[in-house]
């Protein structure tokens, strides 16, 4: 059984049209849906489907608050084989659970399979603008395809339960985290050792709208959350202590982000320290490889200063030279 977690907070415009999505997949199922405290008329909406389909829908109120408190509670309610995320807004397409779950059975050594998934752009009054197909493929690597923000909805997921019974333990989806929420969980199962396989198909729907909570933060502020998300990935990766050609690999590209943020927002600085020479290149655009040179020396001479102060700085710089 494929059990189908959606957190549900405000969903009412789309609710209908993401439940039907789900019913119309050929496979046993059962939709664990939690409301997030919401406030118009999305519970409503969701009894009234639990109330025509008893046997596949259940009904729970999140007893705290929160989308990551909403999915950690649904899906201690579950009891699917295969775990499939969603949230409120989006939808899956025909035969998502047929070609994922028969792959998943066929090929045990797999833990979680994505496939193509479609954009849909959506006004500020709900007419649809324009959609866009992402073609997704094998990845040598997928934990690097992760760090590279080569990013999938979790709705083109596909899980088994021993991933996110392990995912849940550790404490993922962690409610501590304010965004980029499913980049840390599924770049978390990457760091676990799950192995991610894909399945050719196009099977679910992302819809981008103008009231996403996302596109409403700071994107300076974003940047900051998105540098301390990435600084856990960076301590990660060296606890684990992969071969150092493949360490430093996936520090690089941790290292290009950094170069990134703070062509935009100068002032975060580098929340570890790190060589220029280790930065992969490939993730940077050109115009911020050429001022990629400032970038980093203003960053690390304010790593510096934040992480020894200014006295000790201009203590080392008077003692050059002495025995001291």
């Amino acid at each position: 059984m494929v059990s189908v977690i959606i957190p549900i907070y405000n969903a009412e415009k789309w609710l209908r049209k993401t439940l039907n999505s789900v019913l119309a997949q050929d496979y046993l199922l059962e939709i664990i849906c939690v409301d997030d405290h919401s406030t118009d008329k999305s519970l409503e909406i969701v009894k009234e489907f639990a109330n025509s389909y008893p046997k596949i829908i259940k009904v729970f109120k999140n007893p705290d608050k929160g989308s990551n408190s909403a999915r950690r509670f649904g899906f201690i309610q579950s009891k699917g084989k295969f775990i499939q995320w969603l949230d409120a807004d989006d939808q899956l397409l025909p035969g998502k659970f047929k070609a994922q779950v028969d792959f998943l059975l066929s090929n045990k050594k797999c833990d979680i399979v994505y496939s193509d998934w479609q954009m849909d752009f959506y006004d500020s009054k709900n007419k649809l603008i324009k959609s866009e197909f992402i073609k997704r493929t094998n990845y040598q690597d997928y934990l690097l395809t992760l760090l590279k923000n080569i990013w999938s909805p979790p709705n083109t997921y596909l899980m088994r339960r021993s991933i996110v019974e392990n995912l849940h333990k550790q404490g993922y989806w962690n409610i501590k985290t304010v965004i980029a929420q499913d980049r840390e969980y599924f770049t978390m199962a990457a760091l676990f050792d799950a192995k991610f396989c894909y399945v050719q198909g196009l099977y679910s729907i992302y819809n981008r709208w103008s009231n996403k909570q996302i596109s409403a933060m700071d994107f300076k502020k974003r940047l900051a959350y998105q540098m301390e998300l990435e600084k856990k990935f960076r301590d990660f990766i060296k606890q684990k202590k992969y071969p150092k050609k493949v360490e430093r690999k996936y520090l690089a590209c941790l290292n290009a982000h950094v170069i990134n943020a703070n062509f935009y927002n100068p002032r975060l600085g580098m929340p570890f320290l790190f060589s220029i020479f280790n930065v992969d290149w490939s993730i940077v655009h050109w115009k911020k490889q050429l001022v990629a040179p400032f970038i980093y020396f203003l960053s690390l001479f304010k790593y510096f200063l934040k992480n020894l102060g200014y006295s000790n700085i201009m203590r080392c710089f008077t003692n050059v030279g002495t025995k001291q």
